[in-house]
């Protein structure tokens, strides 16, 4: 895994580079939204971020829409106590 500083400028994200070939054109990125204190993530969180997108790229995670669903049984669930 590789991070690269950006912003967002006028309603995209734009990532600085210091050579444009880091990034081919077409890549396919993951943006983390920080809050105002700078957040460095522990080698074991880096780790386990890292093993959850390769799980992904195996195809091995969760479909979006059965997740989805999870997510409403359980916000139903919570809101009938």
């Amino acid at each position: 895994m590789t991070i690269f500083p950006g912003k967002v400028v006028n309603g995209r994200v734009e990532v600085e580079l210091e050579d444009a070939a880091d990034l081919p054109e077409g890549a396919e990125v993951s943006v983390f939204l920080r809050n105002d204190e700078e957040y460095i993530p522990t080698p074991e969180e880096e780790a386990e971020l890292e093993a959850a997108m390769d799980e992904a790229d195996r195809g091995e995670g969760v479909p979006y829409e059965e997740f989805r669903r999870e997510l409403i049984d359980l916000e139903r669930k919570l809101t009938r106590r």
